[in-house]
């Protein structure tokens, strides 16, 4: 008896074509090891702070108070590593620590550069004995030699900054369409409110009716006070429909 084998075709073509399969899967395989490798190694080769040094510091920024040569010489001496490697938040920190410095942007410039944008703090008034605040009633405390001593002064307790200075630029407003400015304002302990023009003149609207005693001294300025603003000392409108003036003697 004979028997004749009838070979599938689609076998004989899968068995044709494994061996091929087979290398190309490890010739990808080796590929892919290869490229982790290498980036494994760049990787660590980049982050050693000799590779591609920082050579050059640029500062930029209007400045009236700071110095960009010490700036300058603050970032240098904070540099520790290479161009991938440098840490540019230490750097930012160290230059946000100066009192004068209100915002810093460091970039790093390739190859081997770093660009550091400063924006200097615009004082308003003064706060205190020490401080100053900024446009946004930001407290920050300078060295007092540093302080201009032309700008108004505002006191108050502890975390009033900003409400003072909101406060003090509505009242700003409203003197100088009259001729006046504030030099002084006060908010004591008691929550009492005074202010001083640069006429000389102190005002006392103590604890309550703060906007109520304010308009009634804005009008009392053109009518009782008219021609008599050098021989005035004091007013106090602490009164519930009035106030009472001291003169210069």
């Amino acid at each position: 008896m004979s028997m004749d084998m009838v070979a599938d075709p689609h076998k004989l073509d899968f068995d044709k074509h494994y061996p091929n399969s087979r290398r190309h899967r490890l010739l990808g395989s080796l590929l892919a090891a290869l490229l982790i490798s290498v980036t494994v190694w760049g990787g660590m080769h980049l982050s050693k702070p000799d590779t591609l040094p920082i050579k050059q510091v640029r500062i930029e920024g209007d400045f009236t108070h700071l110095s960009p040569v010490d700036l300058q010489l603050l970032v240098t001496d904070k540099v520790r590593g290479g161009f991938f490697s440098l840490n540019v938040d230490a750097v930012r920190l160290a230059l946000l620590a100066e009192p004068w410095v209100n915002q810093v942007s460091v970039q790093r410039v390739w190859p081997d550069a770093l660009r550091v944008i400063v924006t200097e703090q615009i004082p308003a008034v003064r706060w205190g004995d020490k401080g100053l605040l900024n446009q946004q009633g930001e407290y920050f405390e300078p060295e007092l030699v540093s302080i201009p001593l032309t700008l108004p002064l505002l006191s108050g307790p502890k975390g009033s900054e900003a409400m003072l200075l909101k406060r003090f630029y509505d009242m700003q407003q409203q003197l100088r369409m009259i001729g006046f400015n504030i030099v002084l304002l006060l908010l004591d302990e008691r929550r009492a409110w005074s202010f001083e023009l640069d006429s000389g003149i102190r005002v006392v609207l103590g604890r309550r009716d703060f906007e109520q005693r304010f308009e009634r001294f804005l009008t009392l300025i053109p009518t009782t006070l008219s021609g008599r603003h050098q021989q005035t000392e004091s007013i106090d409108m602490r009164y519930t429909n009035g106030f009472s003036i001291k003169w210069k003697k």
